[in-house]
């Protein structure tokens, strides 16, 4: 069995001239992750390995959720690959996944995310809010092999606390 989790990054700031990939999570953005993360426990207490995007809203994200969970850091893994916002691009990561994992959860951006989630889901959304997250499960010991899959469960925490 294979479980992976997309998060997508809180909230950022558009108030500092800094590239796109430096731009930081506004106080919104830092408090929304804070309780997502707390709401969201149970679903990241297992997660083996955690990949995340080089941008700094990214990061961050990861940083206050693997507090919150208390979560050792050691199992944060930044990839440049995640900075994208190509949901192609993302399920080329995908399939490059050390199948030793069977537990993971990506940190990014969307569209990619939101097109991931319906590309998987009967249910479609228009956009998957900032700070929100779906998980999948997928009957297959090699993550290569998901991307033709249909996933045996689906959850998501579109509709949690704002």
């Amino acid at each position: 069995m294979k479980t992976i989790t997309f998060l997508r990054h809180s909230k950022s700031s558009w108030d500092y001239n800094v590239s796109d990939i430096d731009r930081p999570l506004n106080e919104f953005g830092i408090e929304k992750i804070k309780k997502i993360a707390n709401l969201s426990k149970d679903q990241f207490s297992s997660t083996e390995i955690f990949f995340t995007s080089p941008a700094n809203r990214a990061i961050h994200t990861c940083l206050i959720l693997f507090n919150c969970i208390s979560k050792n850091t050691s199992n944060i893994k930044i990839c440049e690959d995640l900075y994208t916002f190509s949901y192609s691009d993302v399920f080329d990561f995908i399939k490059k996944i050390d199948n030793n994992y069977s537990n993971v959860a990506l940190v990014g951006h969307n569209p990619a995310y939101t097109e991931i989630s319906n590309y998987f889901s009967e249910n479609k959304i228009l956009n998957l809010p900032t700070a929100r997250w779906f998980s999948m499960k997928f009957d297959s010991n090699k993550w290569c092999d998901i991307i033709k899959l249909k996933p045996i469960s689906y959850s998501n925490n579109i509709k949690s606390e704002k």
